[in-house]
């Protein structure tokens, strides 16, 4: 898939062992206040025999959810994307609220699982407005590097969210991205030498890792240039090897190569929930008078989230929408009615009495 090949070459995921899912979440919002949800994903073929253990959703699946097992795929354009769903589920409430609170999932995966939403009302005589608020709180990880050593918030939030300034032309704007893109490679290729050293450190004794760390890593980008691909506790060792002239950190990775690799790919772990996406598409019982969403189709707005635009801050969504009280207009045409008609009984009164 193309998006992410894209991912896959800006975050080095080809170390992971697992793929990226896709899902779509649907809610419908009435005029009364009830809630309707509908969620799709990609089910394997013990989930589609029944075998609850491998849910394909980010959360666990209790009674309150109804689910369904379609035979035939359902394709979807995934942002320009074919996703083949093949699981539905879908869940009543009376109010949006309650959805992120009854949802219980592994905590790498909340911050997608469960957004935390809310729908302010404000009732007016002709009309009720109402304010939606869904915020997907940022990814809960560490790393030994903070990017704000390389990248500045608006930068960030730029790189993962988007976003750009009207006076900017398309060179300005690619110009801007390459600037950010480099600086953004380098944070996380120093991040993935820092954690494969942080393994070595661990099983070595009679070197001193920390003094010698700012010359070891000049010297493994001399060799990797830079490339994360290329940066994992096998290769950081050879350049150690090099460094000290020795054999003696390739032959302790031929070793203990199982315990660098697993808890390398421990500490990255993060990078499974990045890779999932989600069609957050709203129904509104009302016309739309403000929302930040980039894809309107008829009345349901559609927003693109993802693990990485929650990498570095939260990501919130919005919409305020208006539904018109025909209540008032029924009891305003009423009472415009009876006023009349007292005006003109007054009028006709006044009348006989000058007779």
């Amino acid at each position: 898939m193309k998006t992410i090949k894209i991912i896959l070459a800006v975050l080095a995921l080809a170390l992971m062992v697992s793929c990226g899912n896709y899902y779509r979440m649907v809610t419908t919002i009435n005029a009364n206040g009830n809630v309707y949800r509908t969620l799709y994903a990609s089910g394997d073929s013990a989930f589609m025999a029944g075998n609850i253990s491998h849910n394909p959703f980010l959360f666990e699946l209790n009674s309150d959810w109804t689910v369904n097992r379609c035979d035939t795929p359902l394709k979807y354009d995934f942002f320009g994307e074919e996703a083949n769903f093949n699981v539905k589920i879908s869940k009543k409430s009376n109010s949006i609220e309650s959805y992120s609170k009854d949802i219980r999932c592994d905590t790498d995966k909340r911050s997608l699982a469960a957004p935390e939403e809310s729908l302010m009302k404000r009732t007016g005589w002709f009309y009720t407005n109402y304010s939606l608020k869904v915020t997907y709180r940022k990814l809960q990880y560490e790393v030994p590097i903070s990017i704000d050593d390389f990248l500045t918030k608006e930068e960030q939030i730029l790189w993962t969210q988007g976003g750009f300034d009207n006076y900017m032309n398309g060179f300005e704007m690619s110009d801007n991205l390459n600037n950010i893109s480099d600086k953004f490679i380098k944070w996380y290729a120093r991040n993935y030498f820092e954690i494969s050293l942080e393994g070595i450190k661990k099983l070595t004794e009679n070197f001193d890792l920390d003094r010698d760390k700012e010359n070891i890593y000049k010297d493994l980008k001399d060799v990797v240039k830079v490339d994360p691909d290329h940066i994992n506790p096998e290769t950081v060792c050879d350049v150690l090897d090099s460094f000290y002239t020795t054999t003696y950190f390739s032959k302790l990775y031929q070793a203990d190569h199982e315990i660098l690799d697993n808890d390398y790919k421990q500490t990255l772990s993060i990078t499974n929930v990045i890779l999932n996406g989600i069609s957050y598409e709203l129904v509104l019982p009302g016309k739309v008078i403000q929302t930040n969403a980039p894809v309107i189709r008829s009345d349901t707005l559609v927003w693109k989230v993802d693990g990485m635009r929650l990498l570095f801050d939260d990501y919130t969504l919005k919409a305020k929408y208006r539904v018109i009280n025909k209540w008032s207009f029924l009891l305003t045409g009423l009472l415009l009615i009876i006023s009349i008609g007292s005006i003109a009984t007054l009028i006709k009164r006044r009348k006989k009495n000058f007779a």
